[in-house]
C-alpha cells in the first residue's frame, strides 16, 4: 500500500476525483447518450476547453455566462482566456463561424468537462461533465418537440426512468414586465419564484392577472392545459400560448411514458433562452438531470438545444461487469486475447507472488486461467 498525506491528496472545493466503477460507468455512459444523438443525425463536434476571453465570452451566450467563467493568462501570447463554463456558448461560435455554410437545420452534439466559479444548490461540484445536441436554423413546434423527444430518448438509452419533463416559457415573463418599475418588478419576481400567489394578488401593475392566471395553471399538463386556454390573451401571448401547446400536444403523442408539467413562467436556470425551455427530473435522481430550449446563436440564429449534466445521474454500476474478471498467474497477450474473446476481463499476476489464488482474490479476480481453462475461483 503507498501512503500520503492528507494534505497532498487535497483538492480546491468542489473538485475531486471520480474513480473506478464510476469514471468507467460515466464513460460509457456519456457514448450511450451520444450514441443516440448521433442515429438522429446530430454529427459530433468537439471545443477546446480554453478558448481567448474575447472570444468566449465577449458577446452572445458567452456574456451572458460570464460571471461564472475561470479566467487564466496565456503565457505565450499574454492574451487574457478563458475557460469554459458551458459548451453550448463553443457550438453556437463553431455554427456561426466554421459551419456556417452548411445548409440548416443544422443538427451538432458534443460532450466535455466545463468549470464553474460557483456550483449549485443541488450539485457543488465546480466541474461538470456536459453531453448536449443543438438543432440549429429552424425554429418551429417540430424542432422544439424534436429537441425534447430525443433528449428523453438519451436519457432512457443509459436506463434514466421515472422521468419528468418540466415545460416553460421564461421570456414571458420579461415581456409581462417590460413597463413595470424595477423595485416592483423585484417583488414580483420574488414571488413568482417561490410560488407566492396571494401576495402577488395584493399588489398593482399591468398584466398582474395574467401573471397570477399563468401561475395558477402550473402543474400536470392534462389540467394546466385546460386552464391555459381559457385565459384571454392578445394576440401575441395568445401566439405564444399556442405556439406552446402544440409543442407540448406532439412531445405528448411520441412520448407517453413520461410525465409532463406545466410551469410557464419559471426562469431560472435561463439565462440566455428567448423560447420555451424545459427541465427533465426523475424520481431516482435529485435535482434537474438535463435542461434545454430555445435561444439565438452569435450571429442571431435560431437554435434549440439540452444539455444532460452526466455527474447527476449516479447510475448503478450494472454494465461494469468485474464479476468476469479472469486472473492470468503469467505474463501471455495470446492467452489473454483468447479470454478476452470469450466475454471475459483479465489482469495479469505479479510474477512475485507464489500465492496465486490470494493475489486473484485480491485483485478482485473471480476466475482464474488454470491449464488453458477458466475456472471458477471457490469463496
Amino acid at each position: 500500500m503507498v501512503n500520503s498525506s492528507n494534505d497532498n491528496g487535497l483538492l480546491p472545493a468542489g473538485l475531486g476525483d471520480i474513480l473506478h466503477p464510476k469514471a468507467e460507468l460515466q464513460a460509457k455512459t456519456i457514448e450511450k447518450l451520444i450514441d443516440v444523438f448521433s442515429k438522429f443525425g446530430y454529427s459530433r463536434v468537439k471545443p477546446p476547453l480554453v478558448e481567448y476571453e474575447d472570444t468566449l465570452i465577449s458577446n452572445g451566450l458567452g456574456q451572458v455566462l460570464k460571471d461564472s467563467t475561470f479566467r487564466i493568462m496565456d503565457p505565450l501570447s499574454q492574451k487574457m482566456m478563458a475557460l469554459r463554463s458551458d459548451v453550448t456558448a463553443q457550438i453556437s461560435r463553431i455554427a456561426s463561424t466554421r459551419l456556417s455554410h452548411l445548409p440548416r437545420p443544422l443538427r451538432l452534439s458534443y460532450s466535455g468537462d466545463v468549470l464553474r466559479v460557483k456550483g449549485d444548490n443541488f450539485n457543488m461540484e465546480r466541474q461538470k461533465t456536459q453531453v448536449g445536441a443543438e438543432l440549429i436554423g429552424s425554429e418551429s413546434k417540430f424542432a422544439d418537440a424534436e429537441i425534447i423527444l430525443v433528449c428523453l430518448k438519451a436519457l432512457k438509452s443509459v436506463g434514466v426512468e421515472a422521468i419528468t419533463v418540466d415545460l416553460n416559457f421564461p421570456s414571458l415573463r420579461k415581456h409581462l414586465l417590460r413597463n413595470v418599475s424595477k423595485s416592483l418588478k423585484n417583488e414580483i419576481n420574488q414571488a413568482i419564484d417561490i410560488k407566492d400567489i396571494q401576495y402577488l394578488k395584493n399588489l398593482k401593475c399591468d398584466n398582474l392577472d395574467i401573471i397570477i392566471q399563468f401561475m395558477e395553471s402550473s402543474g400536470d399538463h392534462l389540467n394546466a392545459i385546460k386552464y391555459l386556454k381559457h385565459i384571454k390573451l392578445d394576440q401575441y401571448l395568445s401566439n405564444i400560448r399556442d405556439y406552446f401547446l402544440e409543442v407540448l400536444d406532439l412531445v405528448y403523442i411520441n412520448d407517453d411514458s413520461s410525465k409532463l408539467s406545466i410551469d410557464i413562467l419559471e426562469n431560472r436556470g435561463f439565462k440566455y433562452h428567448t423560447g420555451l425551455t424545459f427541465t427533465v427530473f426523475s424520481e431516482h435522481f435529485k435535482g434537474e438531470i438535463a435542461k434545454g430550449g430555445r435561444y439565438k446563436t452569435s450571429n442571431e440564429e435560431t437554435a434549440a438545444g439540452c444539455t444532460i449534466y452526466t455527474e447527476k445521474l449516479n447510475l448503478k454500476s450494472n454494465s461494469i461487469n468485474d464479476d468476469q474478471l479472469v486472473y492470468i498467474p503469467y505474463f501471455s497477450m495470446n492467452d489473454a486475447e483468447f479470454i478476452i474473446q470469450k466475454g471475459y476481463k483479465v489482469v495479469f499476476g505479479s510474477n512475485l507472488n507464489t500465492n496465486i489464488e490470494k493475489e486473484a482474490f485480491d485483485m478482485k479476480c473471480r476466475y482464474i486461467w488454470k491449464n488453458n481453462l477458466i475456472v471458477k475461483l471457490e469463496s
